[in-house]
């Protein structure tokens, strides 16, 4: 069966580079362009990963996270953060939040399917440095 992968990311370009590396891995991906698109999306039908942009309109990611992380339907689905900001502080909350992975914006594509896949493969295993 087809892993689904959330991408909760506001910058169209991102999103449509992710949509095509990861569907040529075989990937089924779902589109959320902001936070509260991101929750519906994630209850509406759980997936696998979730891709989470930490600063984006209608919220931000850590919340997201946040919340997702309180509802048992979505509670265990593993989290990679991807942000523009170089604020230090957000890859330890990202890291008390039981994320797989940080990435920092502009971000290596083949790192980043090397922690999706891990993340899927291994959904318990904490890659956050």
């Amino acid at each position: 069966m087809q892993k689904r992968i959330l991408v909760v990311e506001d910058d169209e370009n991102i999103v449509k580079a992710l949509g095509v590396r990861l569907r040529s891995k075989g990937y089924d991906v779902v589109v959320s362009y902001d936070a509260v698109m991101g929750m519906q999306k994630a209850m509406e039908q759980p997936p696998d990963l979730i891709l989470l942009d930490i600063m984006m309109p209608g919220g931000n990611g850590v919340t997201l996270a946040e919340r997702l992380q309180s509802s048992s339907k979505t509670g265990q689905i593993p989290i990679i953060f991807m942000t523009a900001s170089k604020q230090c502080e957000l890859r330890t909350q990202a890291h008390a939040l039981g994320a797989v992975g940080f990435f920092e914006k502009p971000f290596d594509f083949g790192e980043l399917l090397a922690t999706v896949r891990a993340a899927l493969e291994h959904p318990s295993v904490c890659l956050v440095g």
